[in-house]
């Protein structure tokens, strides 16, 4: 019986195995020939998922050790080692780790709303500000007949750039440097802009807040 249950086990995580093979070749593969949208939709799983992606829960989340709210990296930066230590300092659940997981989520999440019109989701991680500049760009490529396509190949780095307590509000820039590829279509889905067989290399900078007395742990974008 247990060895029923070992053989079982071998064959699932030999299962599993595979899976992160293919998800890995999949985002790290450069080919001739390489079709950008095919490396995006599978290392995103056949798409982004429907519901906005969720910043750690701080109030699950121990207090973490000093090399997590100052990575190595940032440690020569003392303004921004500063400021993390004071975000840790008002919310003592904290982790500069855990946030830029969930940062390159939302990026991830933006890129591909905004390119589809989707709103709705955009509301879900956009200040008001911000979502109000979205929502005209998108009405007025809506008003001009022209669908954006953005395939996000591979997000290259995301580096803490400031951060600083405004307050009770936390406010971190990340700078995002990544591969994408963006066409413009008419109706006719002619291509008016870009190129979809050209993968740029692109460098956005974006701010995340959020009010450290609050109970929700997701954080809004209130510049790009």
């Amino acid at each position: 019986m247990s060895d029923s249950f070992q053989y079982a086990d071998i064959v699932f995580l030999a299962l599993i195995a595979a899976f992160i093979a293919l998800r890995l070749r999949a985002m790290l593969g450069r080919g001739t020939g390489l079709d950008p949208r095919e490396v995006w939709k599978q290392a995103t799983r056949d798409g982004m998922p429907e519901k906005a992606p969720v910043f750690p829960d701080r109030a699950a989340k121990k207090p973490e050790p000093e090399e997590d709210v100052v990575p190595p990296q940032l440690q020569a930066n003392r303004p921004v080692s500063e400021g993390l230590r004071a975000v840790k300092a008002a919310d003592p659940n904290f982790s500069t780790t855990e946030f830029l997981l969930g940062a390159r989520l939302a990026f991830e999440w933006v890129i591909q709303a905004f390119a589809k019109g989707e709103k709705e989701k955009l509301r879900a991680l956009l200040s008001e500000e911000r979502l109000a500049h979205f929502i005209a760009d998108i009405d007025a490529r809506a008003q001009d007949e022209i669908t954006h396509e953005a395939t996000l190949v591979s997000v290259l780095a995301t580096d803490i750039t400031e951060a600083a307590m405004v307050a009770t509000r936390a406010q971190i820039t990340v700078q995002f440097t990544s591969e994408q590829v963006h066409v413009g279509r008419d109706k006719d889905k002619n291509v008016v802009s870009g190129d979809p067989s050209s993968i740029e290399k692109v460098v956005d900078v974006w701010t995340f807040e959020r009010d450290t007395t609050s109970r929700d742990p997701n954080w809004k974008i209130t510049a790009t």
